[in-house]
């Protein structure tokens, strides 16, 4: 059996990854939050620890045989449940929630995998989820990013093209005048005096 920190310990962080998780979809708009997830991973979790250590006394009796799984495999199918209902298409026909479903199996994984007490894979595949939840919004950062520089970039030279060109409503100049003209019109000028 369990000692109660053990147990706290699996729940909180359980409730932990569940928060993430949670947020992270809640950032993004999508149908199923904080709540949810973290509802999802504690039951996950709570549920398997049930199913791998309540039934321990059971297990000595000759006469009882028990499938420790059964109790997993009934998480597996009531969150298909969940995700087959997240899961719609819209009005312009494409299929919406695919992600949230595959968010929502793997929490209750993690879940699962935090119940049986294996921090250390319930972790990376926390951390691993939460790369690639986030990978469109890094992504869509980095391409207004690029945006942003390449419009800089062509203001810029737009800029030092105008500097080289004179406005359209200026007035024109006159071309500067040669020395040989102008000792020319200084000669005749002074011849006729």
């Amino acid at each position: 059996m369990l000692s109660n920190e053990e147990v706290t310990i699996r729940l909180l962080l359980a409730c932990f990854v569940g928060c993430g998780l949670g947020f992270q979809r809640r950032k993004s708009h999508k149908p199923v939050g904080k709540r949810t997830h973290v509802l999802i991973s504690v039951a996950s979790c709570l549920l398997t620890m049930v199913s791998a250590y309540g039934f321990t006394d059971l297990c000595d009796s000759p006469n009882v045989s028990v499938d420790l799984a059964r109790l997993v495999v009934g998480i597996m199918t009531g969150i298909g449940f969940i995700g087959a209902g997240i899961i719609w298409r819209g009005s312009t026909g494409s299929v919406q929630g695919i992600t949230t479903a595959a968010d929502i199996l793997l929490l209750a994984v993690i879940g699962i995998t935090i119940g049986l007490g294996l921090y250390y894979p319930a972790m990376v595949a926390f951390v691993i989820a939460m790369v690639a939840l986030e990978s469109n919004t890094i992504e869509d950062r980095f391409k207004r990013r690029m945006a942003k520089r390449a419009q800089a970039k062509a203001e810029k030279a737009l800029q030092e093209k105008a500097a080289l060109e004179p406005p359209e409503n200026a007035p024109a100049l006159e071309p500067p005048e040669n020395a040989a003209s102008s000792e020319a019109q200084e000669s005749a000028a002074a011849e006729q005096k």
